[in-house]
């Protein structure tokens, strides 16, 4: 399937792709997992707890982050994902009513939008962020 890209680009896309959407707002979450679930897997969670519970097990292939949720204002969650090489590969999009663009470029995040952002926009992020993100090593932990 393809996929046009925010700067117009047509990208290929891969259904068995899994996003996680984590957001603790079910209107957004669900208004995303609309959009994403015609083209990827989508799992959705509210909690950071829960986040990493999906992460556990099974192998996720890209992250759509409402900051908010995670009730956290160090983003320990985003540092955990890039410091840890089971997660590090993952691909963040951030997808915020706050704007802290700067803060989500100097922690690595592969996009960072700013609400409201259109379901196609969130999409075409992420079809970005997979088209240029390395290959999984150790894709899902064992326990």
């Amino acid at each position: 399937m393809r996929l046009m890209t925010n700067d117009g680009r047509q990208i290929m896309v891969d259904s068995a792709k899994v996003v996680l959407i984590l957001d603790a707002d079910d209107a957004a979450c669900n208004l995303y997992r609309r959009e994403l679930a015609r083209t990827y897997q989508v799992i959705t969670c509210c909690t950071e707890h829960g986040a990493w519970e999906m992460l556990n097990k099974q192998q996720v292939d890209a992250i759509v982050l409402e900051p908010i949720a995670l009730g956290d204002d160090d983003w320990n969650f985003v540092v955990r994902l890039h410091t840890d090489e089971h997660y590090a590969h993952i691909p963040i999009i951030i997808c915020s009513t706050m704007d802290a663009r700067r803060r989500g470029a100097n922690m690595g995040v592969n996009a960072y939008l700013i609400k409201p952002a259109s379901p196609q926009t969130v999409a075409a992020a992420v079809a970005t962020a997979l088209s240029s993100a390395p290959v999984a090593v150790n894709p899902v932990r064992s326990s």
